[in-house]
């Protein structure tokens, strides 16, 4: 991530003041208050004049500050989205890690269970001509005796 360069006192006033002119402007109770003042003159025709010289001034004024703030808001956004990335990237490394890690023990349980298959088929395979033996012999005896 990018440092952001340290702001002198003056542009660290501004950046507020202009995120909090964005926030106020752009929140729905400025938009019932800007509805209420722009119907004023349905009202008070006399002062049509006025409000529109007044609508004027704040389109001049909230303008630039509600640029501002826009951008000013989005810095902080892409900041916050560029840490979470890499936030992001840490974690999918560590759980490939532990991925290839679990695959690595998965193979090598799987190579010991085939030699305990191995050898269990080998002792069974051994143990069965001998006690086919075993159990001829006895048959033999039985049936003789």
């Amino acid at each position: 991530m990018t440092e952001v360069p340290e702001q002198s006192l003056v542009s660290k006033i501004n950046s507020v003041l202009a995120t909090r002119i964005t926030m106020v402007v752009g929140s729905i109770w400025a938009f019932y208050a800007f509805v209420i003042f722009g119907l004023t003159p349905v009202f008070w025709p006399s002062y049509e004049t006025e409000i529109l010289y007044w609508s004027n001034f704040l389109q001049l004024i909230f303008l630039p500050a509600i640029t501002v703030g826009t951008v000013i808001l989005n810095r902080d956004s892409e900041a916050r989205a560029a840490e979470d990335h890499q936030t992001i990237r840490r974690e999918f490394d560590l759980l490939q890690e532990a991925h290839d890690m679990l695959n690595k023990s998965l193979k090598e349980i799987g190579v010991g269970v085939r030699e305990l298959l191995v050898e269990s088929r080998h002792e069974r395979t051994a143990a069965v001509p001998a006690m086919a033996g075993e159990g001829g012999a006895l048959g033999k005896k039985a049936s003789e005796g």
